[in-house]
């Protein structure tokens, strides 16, 4: 369907019960029957629809890679963001599997279009699960007139804290823009902590700093 948030070297096929397909290296076999009007045909190939798959990945996925995919099919419904909800949640409801029943729909509740990029999902998901409060995504930072002069990744405005996500590609060669940017941010009173790739695996540097930014800002758990 065309996303990109999740990569998996597998291939997933759906088989009635009785077909016992050769096991293969790559090959993950799921037999049902039940799925057959959330078939479509996608450059000749019969494939699960968009909402069947997503409901099954937030029912099954790693949570901070479900809530990636929630977030870029979201985005890529565009105007269709709340039909496309409903779609899911539908499936979600519908699904013969219990696992993940709980977790799913509130997974697709915390998923937000206005997150760009898979690494910012997973930040997010990383701050849900350590317990911060619910950051506002990609929160536009207005002048006296309206005008948008910052939007940062994840933001909690009353408390002027912000984090941003330092994507090597993305940010190479704006080093010095990205220090007057987060310079001109402290002037104007906002905290802001920076979350890199190697944060994700190891975010013990980057949760110590923003539990300190909180605590400056005189917030305790």
């Amino acid at each position: 369907h065309g996303c990109t948030a999740v990569t998996s070297p597998d291939t997933h096929v759906l088989v009635p019960y009785g077909r016992a397909p050769r096991k293969q290296s790559g090959l993950v076999v799921h037999h049902s029957c039940v799925f057959r009007d959330q078939v479509v045909v996608l450059d000749g190939l019969r494939v699960l629809a968009l909402p069947q798959v997503v409901a099954d990945l937030l029912c099954t996925a790693r949570p901070a890679d479900a809530l990636a995919i929630g977030d870029e099919t979201l985005r890529k419904a565009a105007s269709r963001c709340d039909e496309f909800r409903a779609a899911v949640l539908c499936r979600i409801r519908a699904r013969p599997d219990p696992r993940g029943s709980v977790r799913g729909p509130h997974l697709w509740e915390l998923a937000a279009p206005r997150a760009e990029s898979a690494p910012e999902s997973w930040t997010r998901m990383l701050l849900i699960e350590s317990g911060f409060p619910l950051p506002e995504v990609n929160f536009s930072l207005l002048s006296p007139s309206g005008r948008e002069l910052y939007r940062l990744d994840l933001a909690w405005p009353h408390l002027r804290i912000a984090v941003e996500y330092d994507g090597h590609a993305s940010h190479a060669g704006r080093e010095a823009e990205d220090e007057a940017r987060e310079d001109d941010l402290r002037q104007r009173g906002w905290i802001v902590v920076r979350v890199r790739s190697a944060d994700l695996v190891d975010p013990t540097r980057f949760l110590t700093e923003l539990r300190a930014a909180f605590a400056r800002r005189g917030y305790t758990w």
